[in-house]
């Protein structure tokens, strides 16, 4: 039978949270294009801002990826909190429903 240690998946939950807080604050540094264009020559004189469109939309889609990605590791966070929850709760059944007996 398996051995869970809460205080060590609680430990893990804490590091995980982390690794969301980090999709969170990575998010908040993707900038579109401001100022003037770094892409110089490339841009089609016609239209001018379709590159900066087209960079605006890679960053939004960005920013929902490390949304998402924030997102999917706080549920696992979480996950991992309620299995500490339920484990610590089933311990503690588990020890008010043992007996003690006299084995002489």
């Amino acid at each position: 039978m398996p051995v869970y240690d809460a205080e060590s998946m609680t430990i893990t939950a804490q590091r995980v949270d982390r690794v969301a807080e980090d999709f969170r604050a990575a998010r908040q540094r993707l900038n579109g294009v401001s100022g003037e264009s770094p892409f110089g020559d490339v841009e089609d004189p016609d239209e001018p801002d379709r590159m900066a469109g087209t960079v605006e939309a890679f960053t939004e889609g960005m920013r929902a990826e490390f949304d998402t990605a924030a997102r999917r590791v706080g549920a696992a966070s979480a996950a991992l909190r309620n299995a500490v929850a339920a484990m610590s709760e089933a311990d503690a059944v588990a020890a008010d429903n043992l007996t003690a007996r006299d084995l002489s």
